[in-house]
């Protein structure tokens, strides 16, 4: 059965130094990775452990010193039917599994059978992000997954979403709800799938589903980083992202309603309304706040602050800054 999701974060500098190695490998790696782990560090080791369990899927990400985790074949008892789609994220990482053994540099991806013996070894330390998802449900979308395991994943567009994906998750602080979490690990199930290579009858299920998610979401964190340069235009977010004009245009506006330049209009005036109703930014002038989120004209920027929130910018600083004297 599904568990509730949960995040997780832990590190050995949590434990006392003189107990801190044993400590992880008794109670957290063989208790909670059904791994074993064997130090490379000269006796200094720092493993941090970020766990997000979303049900069914999972998203783990380990960055160590020198370290190498084993699962012997006693630990398989433990194991669950899942697979691990790994992503190196510093290295060089060494994997072992299914026969198979491969060196991985930064930007590499494998997948993993948790259910056969493992090995991984960082020799100079590393940093691995991987996604677990149950055997039967990959299995509905990818065919003989296990005949892929302990082989390198080729790179392509598919991987590169589901980096990104990844990245948009470090901003859960807590764990999601379930009807969020459920949703969550359906995308990243779906990415994974594609990342492999699904079947013909689940291609265009996964295309409908998570990938086009996972592309509405790369857009709207490529405007949410890049909304403060005034030169960044909808020929620049389809270009970093891959995609054309038009596809973009159409994801936003099935997806949220809006278009791209109402995305990065709102994005500009709520950083200036923030900036307006800090007190650490009264030194700034007006016109330096419109320039320092993207808009290149302040009169422009004036209406269009005033549109939204039914009030200028300098009423909006007044109204803060006597809130602030009383």
């Amino acid at each position: 059965m599904p568990t509730s999701p949960h995040l997780l974060r832990w590190s050995t500098e949590m434990l006392p130094e003189r107990v801190r190695f044993s400590t992880f490998r008794e109670e957290f790696a063989r208790l909670n990775l059904a791994l074993d782990v064997i130090d490379h560090s000269g006796g200094r080791p720092r493993i941090d452990v970020t766990c997000l369990s979303l049900g069914a899927v999972g998203v783990c990400s380990l960055v160590t010193t020198p370290v190498e985790f084993i699962r012997h074949k006693h630990h398989l008892k433990d194991s669950r039917e899942q697979f691990g789609l790994n992503l190196v994220e510093a290295g060089p990482v060494q994997f072992a599994n299914a026969g198979q053994e491969y060196g991985y540099d930064v930007g590499s991806a494998c997948l993993v059978d948790r259910g056969r013996t493992l090995r991984v070894f960082g020799p100079r330390g590393g940093s691995v992000k991987f996604v677990t998802v149950q055997a039967a449900a990959l299995r509905s979308l990818v065919a003989n997954p296990e005949d892929l395991s302990g082989r390198p994943v080729r790179s392509g567009p598919a991987l590169r979403l589901l980096n990104r994906y990844l990245r948009s998750l470090a901003s859960f602080k807590e764990p999601p709800s379930s009807e969020l979490a459920a949703t969550v690990g359906v995308h990243l199930l779906d990415l994974v799938a594609a990342t492999l290579g699904p079947t013909d009858q689940a291609t265009d299920i996964i295309t409908e589903r998570g990938v086009k998610a996972a592309k509405l979401q790369a857009i709207l964190a490529e405007v949410a980083r890049r909304y403060s340069d005034p030169n960044f235009d909808l020929n620049k977010v389809a270009g970093a992202i891959g995609m054309s004009r038009r596809y973009v245009q159409k994801l936003l506006e099935e997806g949220t309603g809006k278009s791209f330049t109402e995305h990065l209009a709102g994005r500009r005036l709520e950083r200036a309304f923030a900036m307006l109703t800090d007190p650490h930014h009264l030194h700034l002038a007006i016109i330096d706040i419109a320039y320092a989120v993207g808009f290149g004209d302040v009169s422009n920027f004036n209406r269009t602050f005033r549109r939204h929130f039914g009030e200028t910018p300098s009423g909006v600083r007044a109204a803060s800054t006597m809130r602030e004297q009383k």
